[in-house]
């Protein structure tokens, strides 16, 4: 694994993962109400994702009908009112049920990120948190560098490693970025496709599973000679170096 810095730490896996209410930002709301957290939570993700994070908390507090200071009783800085949009739109809604998908080893690796793909696309493919992840690289945040790290992590590396097993490779815990590189091409594809398709509202292919489908065969029609590459490789494992 990378080592991770003192300063990229604060947004560390095990962290991103933790419940709100133990996470240090989450803390300062105890004890306010738990809806009118959560009302600014979706103000905020809806108008910065019109405006990019430059939207001010003051036109935020006005949507939901609070006053400005109030609404910093809830979230002292802006930047833990955008960590909260990030935990809200992306974390929370991971379905623990895809774990049990994606390590199935009962079915095909291609059967279960299919599998997978149609239920996330169903849940990422709208509007605000589409535009939020674009604004959030151009903001190019340590979030934004964190939930590419999660994205690594829950999704792309387990593609790696249980196509691999499936081929008879090692089962090793190490994705060199050379093996890497293919999966990020069909995640990117796919996000691109729901930004073509419900944010610039283009023309695209009508069938959704589809379009996974024929992502997923150009995947694996590469990964293997990726895995052999890598096999005689020295590359170092930089997939999270964002320098």
């Amino acid at each position: 694994m990378t080592d991770i810095s003192d300063q990229e730490k604060q947004f560390s896996l095990q962290t991103w993962l933790k419940n709100p209410s133990e996470v240090d930002g989450a803390k300062k709301m105890r004890g306010a109400s738990e809806k009118r957290a959560r009302d600014i939570v979706a103000a905020a993700a809806e108008h910065f994702s019109e405006v990019g994070f430059a939207g001010s908390t003051r036109e935020i507090a006005k949507r939901v009908g609070v006053t400005q200071p109030l609404l910093y009783r809830y979230f002292p800085t802006k930047d833990d009112l955008i960590e909260a949009v990030y935990r809200t739109i992306y974390l929370e809604r991971w379905n623990p049920s895809w774990d049990n998908i994606l390590k199935d080893r009962n079915r095909s690796t291609r059967d279960r990120f299919f599998a997978f793909y149609c239920q996330y696309t169903e849940v990422v493919f709208e509007p605000i948190s589409l535009r939020l992840s674009y604004y959030a690289g151009l903001r190019n945040t340590g979030i934004n560098q964190w939930y590419n790290h999660l994205i690594e992590e829950l999704i792309l590396k387990r593609l790696v490693r249980e196509h691999r097993v499936e081929l008879g490779f090692a089962d090793e815990a190490y994705v060199s970025p050379t093996e890497l590189e293919p999966a990020w091409q069909i995640h990117g594809g796919l996000m691109h496709f729901g930004w073509r398709k419900y944010v610039l509202q283009l023309r695209v292919a009508p069938n959704v599973d589809r379009v996974i489908s024929d992502n997923l065969d150009m995947y694996f029609a590469v990964a293997e000679k990726a895995y052999a590459k890598a096999l005689i490789s020295t590359e170092p494992d930089m997939s999270h170096d964002q320098n």
